[in-house]
């Protein structure tokens, strides 16, 4: 049962890089350029003699291309899996025979990870030869970690609703514009309980995107810091299997 299941490893992984990677890496193009265009940043950032100022405009620029990165790609790890099969009978098709749900599907998941790993390290690697030094390591890290977070709920709602993308997207966009809100508030020292509860209700995606500087960099993240993500990513694949279990499949 697991070599039938392995098997069918290449196939996802080859599918994953023609697919659900390519798209995350032309994303992440335009979403480069976007930001050179707002942010302002030339030709003249990549000179070797614009030093301090210059250094730190590409440090910042691939902190936050590797936000995106993560980000596109976790929310479409879940791409291609459960719910696509549901809705287009497929599922039929595939556990014809004995081949367990949660196997399937969390294999696919797993290489959709990995997949998106190997992609930033790739791409970091190149970064970091041809433009600025940046930490390969962390940021295979923070694929890793955001993979688990945002892919995880990716997971979870594609068991649930064939909408699972735009529900994510709508999702984290209003966990990043609420924890904007409340730090404005904040800083004028106001508060408001109701925020502060509703931004732990909501998947923390402002944790991870206020963490991308540090994994880029290679310093090391608090363990406390990381709590967060981890448990709210371990709890979506926790609820992700128990749905896998009992919902039937092929009806």
């Amino acid at each position: 049962m697991r070599s039938r299941i392995r098997a069918y490893a290449g196939v996802q992984l080859a599918d994953y890089f023609t697919g659900r990677g390519l798209i995350a890496v032309m994303l992440t193009a335009i979403a480069a350029w976007g930001y050179a265009t707002m942010s302002g940043l030339t030709a003249f950032a990549f000179d070797a003699t614009t030093g301090v100022e210059g250094r730190a405009q590409l440090q910042r620029a691939f902190d936050v291309m590797l936000a995106v990165f993560a980000l596109i790609a976790a929310a479409l790890s879940a791409q291609n899996l459960v719910a696509r099969h549901r809705r287009r009978g497929y599922d039929r098709v595939i556990f014809a025979r004995a081949l367990p749900p949660l196997r399937y599907y969390g294999q696919g998941f797993v290489v959709a990870g990995v997949g998106g790993v190997l992609l930033a390290v790739a791409l970091a690697q190149v970064y970091a030869i041809a433009v600025h030094p940046v930490s390969v390591v962390g940021a295979a890290a923070y694929l890793g970690l955001v993979w688990l977070t945002i892919g995880g709920l990716a997971l979870l709602l594609s068991t649930l609703t064939w909408l699972h993308t735009p529900l994510l997207v709508l999702l984290v966009g209003a966990d990043l514009a609420l924890n904007r809100y409340a730090t404005a508030l904040r800083a004028s020292s106001q508060s408001n309980p109701v925020l502060d509860v509703a931004q732990y209700l909501l998947p923390p995606g402002h944790v991870l995107v206020s963490l991308s500087g540090s994994f880029a960099r290679g310093v090391l993240v608090e363990p406390v810091t990381l709590a967060w993500p981890v448990a709210f990513g371990v709890a979506c694949l926790v609820a992700t299997s128990v749905l896998l279990r009992r919902r039937p499949f092929g009806s």
